[in-house]
């Protein structure tokens, strides 16, 4: 009897509100980290064009090793969440506790490579004084990346434990942390001397150690309920985030890849149009941070509902996240098809002629951005509730074949050959995460399905 209604969907307002309870607070830390990253582009900036090149390039690269990383630790998630929804917190700190030592492990070539890239660009012409501006920014943001994938493991750790609140606060409480450690050793300021962007790169990697810092005393001060164990079966525990979180970060890397891929796309077809293309993948980029908030919610509750032994919860669970999703990124492309120039206003100034192609590029990118909006949210959450399923290799080729032979294939025909130039590019996007999101959600459905059915033949699915 017990087991039959641990089996039961949770009622729908009760999903409802459990998902938001997570959602909320990861979307608002996801928000704050954006925040961080454009406070310090604004500073760097008032340094001068060439310091904010480097500083743009140098984040971009940065960032993008670290979320393939992060990608891959994600699996700490899923596994924490399931073991936790089957009682077995011990084994929830174990995860964790492989999951840091995989964090150590990356660190080392990531803060490697950063390293080598200058000598990298200087190979590839880019002009001296350029690299190295390159050069000094990487070799004082390097010193961050143990810290942040120190952070992204004990994040997902606190998420799977429901424990979503303090997530939220540390960044957001870093946020103005960091705009003043960065306006002190960007400008020399309170006795400090004028790094310019060492300032910028020193300032990151100082907030990444202070976040972890913090993360690291929650933990601590709370390991009744939320233990990290570092003795053990960490070798399994290794091997498990490794199966499951490798074919994430291949994930994260092809969809990352096509964004970058179409900025540089976008850069043959000129200035106007590249600047056109940051601006909008700019304020798209901050309406998908709730998305991605949902996302990562439905991860660890359609876990947490498995390792309970309840499927019909866990499908439950998958889809409420996915209708939230739906619903918040409709609203947010009825205000970009509604607001594309006051939008656009927000960077330049659209009376000024100078920016006119900009503007009218922009104009036509927002209304592509308004209808793909809903199968960003879609792909994304889908992609979350799959890897509460444990399911990651499949998503992986689906991302392949939709961001590539559709996406990115179907952009530069369009752009080219077919002249439709940015318009080109951007419908080719839409192409791509309109397929990527309707197989998921395919997939999702399936795979929904298949765990009820498995479910009265299986009771030890908690076992994991």
């Amino acid at each position: 009897m017990v087991a039959a209604m641990r089996r039961d969907p949770a009622p729908l307002a009760a999903e409802i509100s459990a998902t938001l309870a997570i959602a909320a607070p990861l979307a608002g830390a996801n928000l704050a980290q954006m925040a961080m990253q454009v406070t310090n582009t604004v500073m760097v900036g008032h340094v001068g064009a060439a310091a904010l090149a480097a500083a743009g390039l140098g984040g971009a690269l940065y960032w993008m090793l670290l979320l393939i990383c992060q990608g891959v630790l994600t699996a700490v998630a899923p596994l924490a969440a399931h073991a936790i929804g089957a009682g077995d917190h011990p084994a929830a700190g174990r995860i964790a506790g492989g999951g840091l030592i995989l964090a150590a492990c990356f660190a080392v070539p990531v803060m490697t490579i950063l390293a080598m890239m200058p000598h990298l660009l200087a190979a590839l012409g880019y002009a001296p004084g350029l690299v190295r501006e390159i050069a000094r920014f990487l070799h004082a943001v390097l010193w961050g990346a143990p810290a942040a994938l120190g952070f992204a493991v004990l994040r997902f750790l606190l998420v799977a434990a429901f424990r979503a609140r303090v997530v939220m606060v540390v960044p957001l409480v870093a946020v103005p942390l960091n705009a003043l450690v960065g306006w002190t050793l960007i400008f020399g300021h309170l006795g400090a001397p004028a790094l310019g962007i060492v300032g910028a790169g020193c300032a990151i990697a100082a907030m990444q150690w202070l976040m972890f810092g913090c993360l690291t005393g929650y933990v601590l001060l709370t390991r009744r309920r939320v233990a990290v164990r570092l003795g053990g079966r960490l070798r399994h525990e290794i091997a498990r985030i490794v199966r499951l979180g490798v074919p994430i970060g291949g994930q994260v890397a092809l969809e990352s890849g096509l964004f970058v891929a179409t900025g540089i796309m976008m850069g043959v077809l000129g200035a106007a149009a590249l600047g056109a293309h940051q601006l909008v993948f700019n304020v798209a980029g901050v309406t998908f941070m709730v998305p991605l908030g949902i996302s990562q919610a439905a991860t660890v509750r359609v876990a947490f509902r498995l390792g309970s032994g309840a499927p019909a919860a866990a499908r439950g669970a998958a889809f409420v996240a996915l209708a939230l999703g739906v619903l918040f990124m409709a609203m947010a492309g009825i205000v970009l098809w509604a607001l594309p120039r006051t939008l656009a206003g927000l960077y330049v100034d659209v009376a000024d002629p100078a920016n006119r192609g900009l503007v009218a590029i922009a104009v036509r990118l927002f209304m592509i951005a308004a209808i793909f909006q809903v199968f960003d949210g879609t792909q994304v959450i889908a992609t979350g509730a799959l890897r509460g399923y444990r399911d990651t290799a499949v998503p992986m080729l689906i991302a392949a074949v939709g961001y590539w032979a559709v996406g990115f294939a179907g952009g530069w025909l369009l752009a080219f050959p077919l002249g439709f130039g940015a318009v080109g590019l951007w419908t080719g996007l839409a192409l791509g995460l309109a397929t990527v999101a309707t197989a998921l959600t395919l997939r999702l459905l399936s795979r929904a399905r298949k765990h009820l059915r498995a479910a009265p033949a299986a009771p030890a699915l908690a076992a994991g």
